[in-house]
């Protein structure tokens, strides 16, 4: 007998990745539904829809115990949301990029602090650092937060963000695409944050 989807979601919730995985190719269809033809022409030899599909169903993977039965509504509403926001990032990073990201990435590796430039980028949001942080709590506590990320976003984040790699060589490090590594990258950057805040309130919201 077929399980039904509130079964399996309430399986995949606790744990049981079999489930999840059942759940996933059921709404396969409906996810790449969501997403298409929302990649504009101009990035479509970076990024694909089937890279924000693979990249959604990882990140369900890391968030499906985080799903709340009761409040989070239906789980092919969650999961075409989570596309979205994927796809969202991926065209927000590839535009951040085409506006002098490059330049500024070589600034940093020329000056070697980028550890410091890392903080002000994920204090963009709006949050901001602590006045009160040294700049070597400020590295330390960085450290720390990006050794908590899973191995994919740590490294993007590491090679990327710290080391100045470059695209084409951190996207062939984890065999992913160009549009795959960076909605990695934004995911990380977003973690980041909250780990960084929840351990120490690093990041504010007052100005």
């Amino acid at each position: 007998m077929t399980a039904s989807e509130s079964d399996l979601l309430e399986q995949a919730v606790n744990g049981d990745n079999d489930a999840l995985s059942d759940l996933l190719k059921r709404h396969l269809a409906s996810v790449r539904r969501a997403i298409s033809g929302r990649v504009p022409h101009r990035w479509r030899s970076l990024l694909s829809e089937e890279d924000v599909v693979q990249e959604t169903f990882a990140d369900a993977f890391h968030d499906i115990r985080h799903f709340d039965l009761k409040r989070d509504g239906s789980f092919a509403g969650w999961l075409s949301s989570l596309a979205k926001c994927n796809l969202h990032d991926a065209i927000r990073m590839l535009e951040a990029e085409k506006r002098g990201g490059d330049r500024k990435r070589v600034e940093v590796k020329l000056s070697g602090d980028s550890h410091a430039a890392l903080i002000e980028l994920l204090s963009s949001d709006g949050s901001t650092p602590s006045r009160h942080a040294a700049h070597d709590e400020a590295r330390s506590v960085l450290d720390h937060s990006i050794s908590k990320l899973p191995p994919d976003y740590r490294k993007v984040v590491r090679m990327y963000d710290l080391e100045g790699e470059s695209i084409e060589k951190t996207a062939a490090a984890l065999g992913r695409s160009h549009g795959a590594v960076y909605m990695l990258r934004a995911r990380a950057h977003d973690w980041l944050r909250e780990l960084m805040g929840a351990a120490t309130n690093y990041f504010s919201d007052s100005p």
